[in-house]
């Protein structure tokens, strides 16, 4: 069942859901712990319902602070997320990206599953083009 809302604000960043499984992003600014707060709650919200990958646009987007980025590994659920497809990066954004990752590899146990995988690209229109093959290589291993 797709949620209701299909569209959120968080601070200056947005969110729009698209069915089946993507949420489109665009973060602006620095991330908050507020904000980060409200982004997880998000990410719950969608992921119980069904698992989804998140396409973000991060041409406006800065950094992200210690307390938030800590938040945000320590709440984040592997099996809320399909693939996260982030564009428009730029360094700082890609090494957030993988400090986060980093740390949740390292933080899990055992017997959570892997961490999500997060792919950077140039374009929007690119970061589909990978969400249609990350969806191909799904139904293969659902199939096979």
């Amino acid at each position: 069942m797709a949620p209701i809302q299909r569209d959120w604000t968080i601070g200056r960043n947005t969110f729009h859901f698209e069915a089946p499984d993507v949420l489109w992003a665009r973060f602006q600014g620095d991330c908050s712990l507020d904000e980060a707060i409200l982004l997880v709650k998000l990410y719950r919200e969608l992921g119980s319902v069904h698992p989804f990958f998140v396409l973000s646009d991060m041409a406006a987007a800065g950094g992200i602070d210690a307390e938030a980025r800590r938040y945000i590994n320590e709440h984040v659920r592997q099996e809320w997320l399909l693939g996260i497809i982030y564009y428009k990066t730029r360094l700082l954004h890609r090494a957030i990206a993988k400090g986060l990752l980093l740390a949740a590899e390292m933080t899990r146990s055992e017997d959570d599953p892997p961490s999500t995988k997060i792919y950077f690209v140039p374009t929007r229109d690119r970061a589909w083009e990978l969400l249609v093959q990350l969806r191909a290589r799904q139904e293969e291993h659902h199939v096979g």
